[in-house]
């Protein structure tokens, strides 16, 4: 391989190799190999672009030693398995009524013609019975005074221009939706089966629930299920975003859709085909996509208030000359086509380029609103920290020792996902302290804390406002304590137990190394204003705001306050987004005029984002501020170059340019040109 380093930042490499040479590769197990390499944290290829881009330990010479250690890779050891069919065509429905009209006999021209008119007709007078002045009234109008004429050739002519912009709109819209769906779908024809004599290969078909499937290294796990036997690594990139492989072993839970890079598995099988989440993304993905954005409805009104021009340019047109030929030039030519097809072709295309720019668009409407938003408000904790947040301390006060306050802590957090919870339980067990299950039903109470009964002692752990002012219990003994850590940047998490203070846990969560460079881009995007809102106590939340250029911030703020400082700021006429992603910023996420939810967030923060980065840096919310703006700029050139070269067209035809029929043709043209154009890359290689 022959990387070339084009740009750098601290802890950050990206290079650029062949993307016909990087693309025969398997991706999956090139960025394991690169991840191998010493010092480099993660890796993420896009093969459509040849990018390879590297997070690292940022140690000095890094990016030579990377470099080197990239360039003795061979990437024919790494052969490419998966291979998706040729997508089905609208092109020989279309073939067949070409030689329909070639075939057919010339004295049943007229009746054909009729024939093929009256669909025209029928939509036209319900257009006009609605009081609609729309292109299905257009088109009625156009061939309806060609047959006036008792021109059949040219309104045979007229009819099969028609259908000729009808299958390329249909064409360039199926193109680019199953593009989309082919970046995830999922295809299985045969499964293999484990049963009493052995392994057996059947059609998916029949495939039933409790089935035990058997998935082997190069291949892809077809079902949700549990793991009954076996040990692999699974490449959960489809899923996750994150190329790095995880072992899984009886008892874990795999996916639909992912794919085994070594080892074997037997799964039970608990969903298939539709059931699986992996379809589920996907036929969240097809209604999104099927969501207008208000930027498509313009469009469409648009498209519709241009129709009126047509008549009256018709009318005066054969009120200067006299020719109805030239007169139904001017009917003849629309704009609607190319102003409605683009704008959906657009979001299609963006879509599909932010899955692999690790940017997951819910449709075409936060596409849009991103565009237009001034404001991006933050969440601290897993958004702009790293998600790892690790223990600095454990105190303990009241009699409590240190090794009972972290045992009660990692009892009542593990059964969270949220990365403070996660770095409680981790630090249990490199203590060695046993957390065993002492304590009744968990009890979550939203961006507060845990409440419990542990021993038959009613035990919370949590924040300080959750501790002290709705559970009463005294922690004054641990204010310097705090005040001492706030100076660290370290948050703090209160443990009480019979109105008691237990102890005190200190976190230390750095800010992600990436995270000062994207507010920069972001504010070159044009975001005007950046707000941080946090749980986290305000010196903690001051010296990580301060850190990253962040122009406001708030501490020890509630989920309702951040959902009605969102709302506050949205009374004052700002585009507000914003970025989180634990449960407890699901309110704001609704509250905004777009939500984005990280790669590691909850399921709820996932489920009511807009918008999901699928990769576990922020790079990604740059990407997606700069593709909304990308789209909307190609919308309003579409819809600026649709007016402008139609116009060209209807002119040189009236005045003898061009004939009538061409015109058409060029429209046509030009339709198709414009789709072509709705669908290219967004952002620069």
């Amino acid at each position: 391989m022959r990387p070339a380093l084009v740009h750098r930042s601290p802890g950050r490499l990206r290079f650029r190799v062949d993307p016909g040479i990087l693309g025969k590769c398997r991706h999956a197990g090139l960025a394991r190999a690169i991840a191998d390499i010493p010092s480099v944290k993660s890796a993420a290829i896009n093969p459509r672009t040849g990018s390879i881009l590297i997070y690292h330990e940022g140690e000095a010479g890094a990016a030579e030693k990377i470099s080197a250690a990239l360039g003795a890779i061979r990437l024919e050891e790494f052969p490419r398995r998966d291979r998706l069919p040729p997508p089905p065509s609208l092109g020989w429905s279309y073939i067949g009524y070409h030689l329909y009209r070639l075939l057919q006999p010339k004295g049943l021209k007229p009746l054909l013609t009729l024939a093929g008119a009256l669909p025209y007709f029928a939509s036209g007078l319900r257009s006009l019975a609605a009081g609609k002045m729309d292109i299905d009234l257009l088109d009625a109008s156009a061939i309806g005074l060609a047959m006036i004429q008792k021109n059949f050739a040219s309104a045979s002519t007229l009819i099969m221009l028609l259908k000729t912009g009808s299958y390329l709109e249909k064409w360039a819209k199926l193109r680019s939706r199953e593009s989309l769906e082919a970046a995830i779908s999922l295809k299985v024809d045969r499964v293999w089966v484990r049963g009493r004599e052995g392994d057996e290969e059947i059609p998916y078909s029949r495939l039933k629930i409790g089935d035990l499937v058997v998935a082997r290294a190069g291949g892809m796990i077809p079902v949700d299920g549990e793991v009954t036997q076996g040990n692999a690594l699974v490449n959960e990139s489809s899923m996750t975003g994150e190329p790095l492989s995880a072992a899984r072993s009886a008892g874990d839970t795999v996916h639909a859709g992912t794919a085994i890079e070594e080892g074997e598995l037997v799964v039970r099988v608990a969903g298939k085909g539709e059931d699986t989440r992996f379809e589920k993304i996907l036929r969240l993905i097809r209604e999104a996509e099927g969501a207008k954005a208000r930027a498509e409805t313009q469009a469409n009104e648009i498209a519709d208030r241009v129709v009126p021009f047509n008549f009256i340019i018709a009318l005066l047109t054969f009120m200067a000359t006299g020719s109805l030929t030239k007169a139904s030039a001017a009917l003849s030519v629309d704009y609607s086509c190319a102003i409605k097809l683009s704008t959906p072709l657009v979001f299609l295309a963006a879509m599909k380029e932010g899955l692999y720019n690790g940017v997951f668009f819910k449709g075409g409407a936060p596409l849009e609103t991103l565009a237009k938003a001034d404001t991006i408000v933050f969440d601290k904790t897993g958004t702009l920290t790293k998600a790892a947040p690790r223990i600095d301390t454990v105190i303990a006060y009241n009699g409590f020792s240190e090794h009972t306050v972290l045992k009660i802590a990692a009892c009542l957090e593990e059964h969270f996902p949220h990365p403070v919870a996660k770095a409680v339980v981790r630090h249990a067990v490199e203590k060695n302290t046993e957390h065993k299950e002492e304590h009744a039903a968990v009890k979550y109470i939203v961006a507060h804390g845990i409440a419990t009964a542990y021993l038959g002692k009613h035990t919370v752990i949590g924040s300080r406002h959750f501790i002290s002012e709705d559970e009463g219990v005294d922690v004054s003994p641990a204010a310097a304590d705090e005040e001492a850590a706030a100076l660290r940047g370290c948050s703090a998490l209160y443990l009480a137990q019979g109105g008691v203070l237990a102890g005190m846990i200190l976190i230390h969560d750095p800010v992600r190394e990436e995270a000062r460079e994207v507010v920069a881009m972001l504010r070159r995007l044009g975001i005007r204003h950046f707000v941080m809102l946090t749980g986290d106590n305000r010196r903690a939340a001051e010296r990580a705001a301060r850190e990253l250029g962040i122009d406001c911030f708030r501490g020890e703020v509630l989920p309702q306050d951040k959902a009605g400082y969102v709302s506050l700021l949205k009374e004052k006429g700002h585009v507000v987004a914003v970025v989180g992603d634990g449960m407890n910023d699901s309110p704001a996420l609704a509250a905004a005029d777009v939500g984005i939810a990280m790669k590691d967030g909850a399921d709820l923060a996932r489920n009511v984002a807009d918008i999901t980065l699928r990769d576990p840096s922020l790079y990604p919310l740059v990407a997606a501020r700069l593709m909304s703006l990308e789209a909307m700029k190609r919308i309003r050139g579409n819809t600026i170059s649709a007016i402008g070269i139609n116009s060209l067209f209807m002119f040189l035809s009236i005045f003898g340019g061009i004939s009538p029929g061409a015109s058409v043709w060029l429209h046509n043209l030009t339709t198709l040109g414009i789709s072509l154009n709705s669908m290219r890359a967004l952002l620069p290689k």
